[in-house]
């Protein structure tokens, strides 16, 4: 298990500063989805980064200082990952999949743009919460 202050320290990093070392975030946005889906999406991520021991047993003699930052990056590379392309892939397919839809049924282009966002926040929110 990580050390839970590294844990917070990277979601910290990651969720409040848009930090992002590893990866280069996409130009824009993945969706014109609410940014509290990638939040919710990032909190399961850190979750699961708080369960995962990154830190091997045979170096636990070294210095706590070590320790800390392996979960730390560990914990900020698990993130970054999760919602830079598995969270970023999934709110992308269903912005595209809901758009072809509603405008295969009818509605019109004008309508759609202008109740995207509401459109896009029950069903994003709920895809983040699987």
């Amino acid at each position: 298990m990580a050390a839970t202050l590294a844990v917070v320290l990277a979601g910290f990093l990651h969720i409040t500063f848009g930090i992002s070392i590893f990866l280069a975030p996409r130009d824009g946005r993945c969706s014109p989805a609410p940014p509290v889906t990638s939040w919710i999406f990032s909190v399961a991520a850190l979750l699961l980064a708080k369960d995962v021991t990154l830190y091997p047993k045979s170096y636990i003699n070294l210095p706590y200082f070590f320790e800390f930052a392996v979960d730390t990056i560990g914990s900020l590379v698990m993130v970054e990952l999760a919602v830079g392309v598995v969270w970023s892939s999934i709110e992308h397919l269903v912005h595209q999949v809901l758009r072809l839809i509603l405008l295969f049924l009818g509605m019109k282009e004008e309508t759609y743009f202008l109740l995207e966002f509401w459109i896009l926040l029950p069903l994003t929110t709920s895809f983040s919460y699987i």
